[in-house]
């Protein structure tokens, strides 16, 4: 009964020990990736997790911004696991820019994140782990699976872009789908198997207080709907509704939020406004 098991662990030795010592990446198809990555202050490295490139991490960083309301106020249209991730609720969270070289062949696309409650999320049936560790299910939403060692890509204007938001969907859902299909942008994730074989972290560039940027993206916003800011309650709090009203207005055009907005910022623009926000802040030690 176990003998699957003791198979599965041989193996994982196995390639443990060749990527230590005679496996390396396929020079042949060796390529490097400037990727972005927040998480947690107290993780480093980018085993088992999702990394982006700048467009793909601006669109997840503001994605975040408007999953409070969306998880209180649309939980009819919410995936596993959306509302409880610590890559956005934690109160210590880091943005990390990486380059790491890939073996260019991409495989599927791993949801990596954080085990939460004792369960990797997205796994179907429930997988269990250890809270705070990282783990990544690849295959869709309804039938997840293992991934494998390569280098998982996704197009995200393919997956959050692809159907448009309908009657009955929430001023949130409509700022993601306008916001993703101005943006663009790719997902990666780098599973631990494949450290040494697909991929290798060759070097940490640059870490900042996500608090920083968030700040300095805040106040580029704010200079494009000034009026809109000053009338809320609550001016500088980014995640009352009022305020984020007013910020994809500003990136997105004020009719965005119930329709295909025709206003507002390129997605070079937005993606220029994230990521110098991220290169005015101070490095982290």
């Amino acid at each position: 009964g176990d003998l699957p098991m003791r198979v599965d662990y041989v193996v994982t030795c196995l390639l443990g020990l060749a990527g230590l010592s005679l496996a390396s990446i396929n020079p042949a198809f060796s390529r490097n990736l400037t990727a972005y990555h927040v998480n947690p202050g107290n993780y480093t490295g980018i085993a088992n997790m999702d990394t982006a490139d700048a467009a793909g991490d601006a669109f997840f960083d503001l994605f975040s911004l408007v999953l409070p309301a969306m998880c209180a106020n649309d939980t009819q249209h919410e995936y596993g696991g959306m509302c409880n991730n610590p890559e956005v609720f934690s109160s210590d969270l880091v943005l990390t820019r990486v380059k790491i070289e890939v073996d260019a062949r991409f495989g599927s696309y791993g949801r990596c994140n954080i085990c939460t409650n004792g369960t990797v999320p997205m796994s179907k049936p429930p997988k269990s782990c250890i809270d705070g560790t990282y783990h990544c299910v690849c295959g869709d939403f309804q039938n997840p699976r293992p991934c494998g060692i390569r280098v998982g890509r996704e197009d995200v204007n393919m997956t959050f872009g692809a159907n448009r938001p309908t009657s009955g969907y929430s001023a949130e859902w409509w700022w993601t789908w306008n916001l993703v299909t101005r943006t663009g942008g790719k997902w990666y994730s780098t599973p631990t198997m494949g450290e040494g074989l697909t991929w290798r972290l060759v070097e940490t560039e640059k870490k900042v207080d996500a608090r920083c940027h968030d700040k300095n993206f805040d106040a580029a916003v704010y200079t494009i709907e000034k009026d809109c800011f000053d009338a809320c309650p609550q001016p500088r709090n980014r995640t009352d509704f009022c305020n984020v009203n007013c910020t994809f207005n500003a990136l997105l055009g004020s009719d965005a939020s119930h329709k295909q907005g025709s206003g507002g910022l390129s997605g070079e623009e937005i993606v220029d406004l994230w990521v110098k926000a991220f290169e005015d802040c101070p490095p982290l030690q």
